[in-house]
């Protein structure tokens, strides 16, 4: 069994923050090109009775994307553009598998995937992204968090991280 990543995100992401109280309380594990989780949605997600919400489907593969890039690469970034192939309804109250994983990226930019499985490993939804990679200091200005704050969280997730 692998050991969870450290998660000291000092802001209220609805995905990850342990702070969030609405949250979804996402705990990640590394992965060889990214990250990876598993959640039971629970029934105020839903979309339709018993099925989760396609926003919230979408909200796992994003904050997958994001942790794979983030533990793999050790970057923060934004979403600049997302495509969602969704197969299967995924229920509510079913434990889901998600995982993202980093394709490539360089000093400005990534391409991601990530996908969620049901129990039984058929694929519900998967994703390919693209994200804008930011520099500490940028990061720090838009988030209104201290870089320092940045910093050890990063440096909890993957060894190295730009400055």
């Amino acid at each position: 069994m692998s050991i969870p990543l450290p998660n000291l995100w000092p802001g209220n992401c609805f995905g990850c923050s342990p702070n969030n109280p609405h949250g979804l309380h996402l705990v990640f594990h590394r992965t060889e090109r990214g990250a990876r989780t598993s959640c039971t949605l629970p029934a105020h997600l839903c979309g339709f009775e018993g099925i989760a919400h396609g926003g919230v489907v979408a909200t796992l593969l994003d904050e997958a994307a994001a942790w794979a890039l983030m533990a793999y690469a050790g970057r923060l970034g934004f979403t600049r553009s997302m495509n969602i192939s969704f197969h299967r309804s995924a229920a509510i109250g079913a434990l889901l598998a998600v995982e993202g994983r980093v394709e490539s990226f360089d000093a400005k930019q990534a391409l991601t995937r990530a996908e969620i499985r049901s129990v039984d490993g058929a694929i519900v939804a998967e994703s390919t992204s693209e994200w804008t990679l930011m520099s500490l200091p940028v990061a720090s200005k838009l988030f209104k968090l201290e870089k320092s704050r940045l910093e050890q969280f990063l440096a909890a997730i993957h060894p190295k991280q730009e400055g």
